[in-house]
């Protein structure tokens, strides 16, 4: 018997993911929990296990395809020695297209038609991402001619379909509507379509896919919609060393981070930085502000750059904070992290270590209103009172999006972190 595996719904939002690997072959035997492909999601990257006894048939999708959530990803005959006619891919499945359709496939492959094909009503394969964008700029999906795979609408198409309305080379194909609201304005200018690079001899390309892709995606994002400026100053971490110190003698061994996790989520509770952590809902024109501290603490890993995420960081205790940035870390380095710990993030804060050198500029994690960046921390001389001492510095630097931040108030928050690590006591103050 047949059975048809169909993407599951790995995450609230989620509509699609990219399949990033396969880990089985066509004829290959597996067990019910055999790991079958790899996906990955805006939100997190996740092993698909089988659900059933059998062996593979047929694999639907290729590595670097985006599938639907609930599109038949893979047959696995359950049948032991039985063979059964494998059923037509998830494409041959769908019904023919109209003649409308099929004219708007064709003219997509060939040049961008003035205006689009689709019906208003009809579907629009685009990612979550890409809709956002759209409706940021004003633009109507079902207008725009996809380039993508089966027609899909990318971010590209969407930010070139802007450009040619702006420039009245394209005739959108609904009816006028009433201004948008000032909240709902597209940009006075579209990012232009990004030219190709001409082939070299002495060069080598590789496909930009997986998690590589999704960072380039969300940091294009972020700087496209985001009014990022940073604020740096610099930090005694003395005291928080010699209470990591003295931690070590009650068996306790913790970075940096917890504390730092901990001040921040002191300073992110004060009324006056309520906005640090929060969001702006560009749609419906409101600030959105979260009333709990789910901080993303950005993790470098061999795949690149993850995100997981401290939940309800502001009540969980010093002890709890370095477990849990201990597990999390360890789970992103190994990719074993649940789709629940890469997600609901409302304030990030990253770090380079020992690379940290002097000071860099964050970018914010959006839709995040806020980013903390730590550097490195190390022996300077300084002065205290009238002496020349040496003390451990760190130079931290936190990137806020202006639109919703003024400058005063993102210099006032990074004092307020500041205060509570270099007199880490005030941070038992506010707790009592």
């Amino acid at each position: 018997m047949a059975f048809l595996f169909k993407l599951p719904d790995i995450g609230e939002g989620v509509v699609e993911g990219e399949l990033t690997k396969w880990l089985v072959e066509d004829g290959q035997a597996v067990a019910e929990d055999t790991p079958l492909f790899e996906v990955l999601t805006d939100k997190v990257s996740a092993v698909i296990p089988s659900p059933r006894k059998g062996t593979v048939v047929v694999r639907h999708f290729k590595e670097g395809d985006m599938v639907p959530v609930g599109a038949v990803v893979v047959t696995i005959d359950e049948a032991a020695g039985a063979t059964h006619p494998a059923p037509e891919p998830e494409s041959a499945q769908k019904p023919p297209k109209t003649a409308a359709q099929a004219s708007t496939v064709t003219a997509t492959l060939v040049h961008l038609p003035p205006v689009a094909q689709r019906a208003p009503d009809e579907r629009v394969r685009a990612a979550p991402a890409t809709r956002k964008l759209a409706r940021e700029m004003g633009v109507e999906l079902f207008e725009v001619p996809g380039t993508g795979e089966e027609g899909r609408v990318t971010r590209d198409d969407v930010m070139a379909w802007a450009q040619r309305v702006a420039q009245g080379t394209s005739k959108p194909a609904a009816a006028p509507e009433p201004p948008p609201s000032p909240a709902q304005q597209p940009p006075t200018s579209a990012r232009p379509a990004p030219k190709p690079i001409e082939r070299g001899p002495d060069e080598s390309r590789e496909r930009l896919k997986g998690l590589r892709k999704r960072i380039h995606a969300k940091m294009r994002e972020s700087k496209d919609i985001a009014a990022h400026f940073t604020y740096v100053d610099e930090v005694d971490f003395t005291a928080i060393n010699e209470m990591r110190t003295a931690l070590e003698r009650f068996g306790v061994r913790a970075t940096f981070l917890p504390f730092v996790l901990k001040a921040v989520c002191l300073a992110l509770k004060k009324p006056e930085f309520r906005y640090l952590n929060a969001s702006v809902d560009d749609a419906a024109g409101e600030i959105v502000v979260k009333h709990r501290c789910h901080i993303g603490v950005a993790a470098a890993t061999d795949a690149g750059l993850v995100v997981p995420v401290v939940k309800d960081a502001d009540q969980l205790s010093m002890r709890q904070l370095v477990d849990e940035v201990k597990r999390l870390g360890e789970g992103a380095r190994d990719g074993k992290l649940a789709a629940e710990d890469m997600s609901g993030s409302t304030f990030t804060i990253t770090s380079l270590g020992k690379l940290g050198g002097m000071f860099a500029t964050p970018i914010i994690n959006y839709p995040e209103a806020a980013i903390l960046g730590l550097h490195k921390v190390e022996k300077r001389p300084v002065v205290v009172g009238d002496q020349i001492v040496i003390r451990e510095r760190m130079y931290m630097s936190c990137s806020f999006d202006h639109r919703l931040i003024d400058g005063h108030v993102g210099a006032a928050f990074v004092q307020a972190v500041k205060g509570y690590l270099e007199e880490p006591v005030s941070m038992m103050v506010e707790l009592v």
